[in-house]
């Protein structure tokens, strides 16, 4: 309980972050036969729930064991109806990646941009960015593990995306004296904190990342503010 009694500290949950509900769950069945509900609800109604499906469909089976019927069946859509939202599989999976990387992140950007000094504000994003794949474990694992595996689209949207993070150390304060640090050197910590995540979520241990916090605090202010002050505002001995 002790990760999500901390959340309070970062920007909340984002909410429909795809594979976080059951694409079947009673309440989001459409009634048989004949009824009345828009044609624009039931489209959309049924896009969310391949969404929701191919997440937790991918999160189990991988993305190159997951077939078009699968994600069909756990969606309670029917294939003619999954035509008429997505022309083949990579496409929605896209779509649930692009849904859930606007999501996190709306949620990283509104912890950084809270009141605070930098180091401060660092920390916020990076516990919000980790607490939320802790919570959310099947997209973590199509957005961190599976995105490798699903095509040149996906590993471009996976580099734009870590590419996106470097703007976080745009603020990042100048110590008297010292080089700036190079954009080479800010690219290597991103690419370790995902090597870090990657390595939890392949394993099963999403649900540990907010325990790393400390130490990719450390990690990634570091290069920018010193040992001594990154170790504090890590809340590191």
């Amino acid at each position: 309980m002790r990760h999500y009694e901390e959340m309070s500290e970062f920007a909340p949950l984002g909410t429909g972050i795809p594979g976080s509900r059951s694409a079947t769950a009673p309440d989001r069945r459409l009634p048989r036969g004949r009824h009345d509900l828009p044609r624009e609800f039931v489209a959309r109604t049924q896009r969310d729930r391949l969404i929701d499906a191919m997440a937790r469909t991918v999160a189990e089976k991988g993305y190159a064991s997951t077939s078009l019927g699968d994600v069909c069946t756990a969606a309670g859509v029917s294939t003619r109806a999954y035509y008429q939202h997505f022309a083949d599989k990579e496409a929605c999976f896209l779509a649930a990646f692009e849904k859930g990387v606007e999501l996190l992140q709306k949620s990283v950007v509104v912890a950084y941009g809270q009141p605070g000094r930098w180091p401060e504000r660092m920390r916020r994003g990076l516990g919000t960015l980790l607490h939320l794949l802790a919570a959310e474990p099947a997209f973590a694992a199509l957005a961190v593990v599976e995105v490798l595996a699903a095509g040149p689209r996906a590993i471009a949207g996976r580099r734009a995306l870590l590419g996106s993070y470097v703007d976080f150390f745009d603020d990042a304060p100048r110590r008297g004296g010292q080089p700036e640090v190079p954009r080479v050197a800010v690219e290597a910590v991103i690419a370790g904190v995902y090597g870090v995540i990657y390595d939890h979520v392949s394993t099963g241990r999403a649900a540990e990342l907010p325990d790393q916090l400390p130490g990719l605090t450390y990690a990634v202010l570091s290069p920018f503010i010193g040992p001594k002050a990154a170790a504090a505002a890590a809340g590191l001995p």
